[in-house]
């Protein structure tokens, strides 16, 4: 990815701006409701075509079972798990956008001594919509895990 460019005039600028302001929002918040386990505002943040790919392949479709999806994956940790989103990269394409962000992640088991920890990116596609930017795919590649094994 290049760094973002601004549009030459004020209006194109702030217009810019306001977007990306909105999706680092959708992408903050991505990461919160996973971590309050808040199943329905993260499948709330999908477009009712979109999809999240694990590491290995799995899909999970926007929509219904979305929610249920995400929380069997995750169904494993019973302490919990912590996500630390951050280098949001941000590009706009009119009405469309894609982003990567770097992810840190904590996912702990039955006490804080014994998680499983892995770190990466997502790679997002989002669109504007009536209800605001909305993500269409989002790709989570993995670079290294640490502690106990991933499960998934």
């Amino acid at each position: 990815m290049s760094l973002p460019r601004p549009p030459a005039d004020l209006a194109a600028q702030v217009r810019w701006l306001v977007d990306r302001a909105a999706i680092g929002d959708v992408l903050v918040e991505f990461a919160r409701a996973l971590d309050d386990r808040d199943w329905a505002a993260y499948a709330g943040l999908y477009a009712p075509d979109g999809s999240m790919t694990l590491p290995g392949g799995q899909v999970i479709p926007a929509g219904d079972g979305m929610a249920e999806g995400v929380a069997a994956s995750l169904s494993g940790y019973a302490g919990g798990t912590h996500h630390l989103s951050a280098n949001h990269a941000i590009h706009l394409d009119g009405d469309s956008a894609t982003t990567r962000s770097y992810v840190l992640a904590a996912h702990v088991l039955d006490t804080p001594s014994r998680h499983a920890d892995g770190a990466g990116w997502y790679d997002c596609r989002l669109r504007r919509s009536d209800d605001g930017w909305r993500l269409e795919s989002v790709v989570l590649s993995i670079r290294y895990v640490s502690g106990e094994p991933v499960t998934h």
